[in-house]
Parts: C-alpha cells; structure tokens; sequence
C-alpha cells in the first residue's frame, strides 16, 4: 500500500467520515435491553461473534469477491453479489440501512474522490460492503488491506455504540476492541483462501436481535 493509498483509506475509514454509522447499532442496542449483552465480557463475545459468523462466511467473503469482479471489470458479478447478500438481510430495518450506508458512503467518496466507478455503485449498489470494495478496487488497495480496513471500521463502530448503551469506559472499550482486532488478521487469511464459495449467513441471535429492535421502547440507534 503507498503512503496515498494508505491515507486515503484512513480517511474513508474513519469515524469522521460522513456515512451515518453511528446511527446504527447493528442489533446490538436491542441486545442490551434485554440484557443479553451486559459487560465487557459478553460485548467480546458479541464482536468475536461477528467475525466468525458474519464478516468471514459473508461481509468479507463478498468484499473479497466484489473487488476480484470488479478488478476484472465483471459489474454482472458484482450486482448479483450485493442482491445476493441483499436477501441473506432477514431484518428489513437492516436491509434499509445497509442501503443509506452504501448511498452515503458512496456520494461522500465522489466528493473527494470522484471517480465514474464510484458514482456507479452509488446508483447501482445497495449494500455499504460491496461499495467499500468498489471504492477499494478503484482505488488500487491490496484485497487483503481492504478487508483489514474494513473490518476494524465495522469492529469500531460496534465498540463506538457499546459505549453509548453500557456501562462500559474507554480504556475497557479499546482493551475489548484490541483483542478483537487480534483475531482479524487470521480472519481475513482465511477469506483468502476460501475461493469463491457461496456467501453464508447464519447467526439466528443477531438476526433476532435486529428483528426486535422495532420493538425497544426508548432508541438511541435507528436499527
């Protein structure tokens, strides 16, 4: 990765970068109102849980694939991946804001880097993950940097809404994350060498979770 390379996808991956992941907990604020997710211990389970049951077999497997398709200039492929994973979203909360994710991410990216691409997903793709690798292909990164990449921002914005919903102190947040973050290198060298196997969701825990948030009575996150 070049120094310019590597700086832009700091930029793109950082909290200040204007996509609205903040307004989102991804299941997790419905979690811990029903007391499934109460401490630091039980939020290590949850992002532990997420790297072996969701980025793994599904978000990074079709990260890896988009930016393959798109490096062979395969749009086809592409689309049918970001349908494809789509339908594997049982919430329809989750499915909606997967697609503002993708739209915000997407115009925000054009504004400082505008690329025909780019602009393209935005119009064409509903999905923040299959963006991210558009956006990570167009801008020349290594699929192994891009999954790196992505996965700490997905891990971070979790650890970003446990601190907002739990008794949780910084120092406890980033000594959880860290050891999250542990896992990911060998996560994502087992995406790389999973081929291009079919993408799998099965977390019934998270998808009820996410499910149920319609039901919290008092919100801070919109899914």
């Amino acid at each position: 990765m070049s120094p310019e390379q590597l700086l832009k996808t700091l930029q793109f991956s950082d909290s200040l970068f204007p996509v609205g992941a903040f307004a989102y907990s991804d299941g997790l604020e419905t979690a811990v109102t029903n007391g499934l997710v109460r401490n630091g211990a039980d939020l290590q389970q949850w992002l532990d849980h997420y790297i072996k049951s969701v980025f793994i077999p599904c978000e990074g497997l079709l990260l890896r694939r988009a930016i393959k398709a798109h490096s062979a200039g395969d749009w086809k492929t592409i689309v049918e991946l970001d349908t494809e994973f789509t339908a594997l979203k049982l919430a329809a909360a989750v499915r909606a804001s997967s697609a503002s994710l993708a739209r915000n991410f997407a115009r925000s990216v054009v504004a400082v880097h505008e690329h025909p691409e780019i602009e393209r997903a935005r119009r064409e793709l509903t999905n923040f993950a299959t963006v991210y690798a558009v956006v990570g292909s167009t801008l020349g990164l290594d699929t192994r940097d891009a999954l790196l990449a992505f996965a700490y921002s997905r891990l971070a914005g979790t650890v970003s809404a446990a601190l907002r919903l739990m008794h949780i102190g910084q120092q406890q947040a980033q000594q959880t994350l860290g050891r999250a973050l542990q896992a990911v290198p060998e996560a994502v060298e087992r995406i790389l060498g999973s081929g291009d196997s079919d993408l799998l969701s099965f977390s019934p825990l998270l998808d009820i979770q996410q499910m149920n948030h319609r039901y919290v009575y008092s919100k801070l996150f919109r899914s």
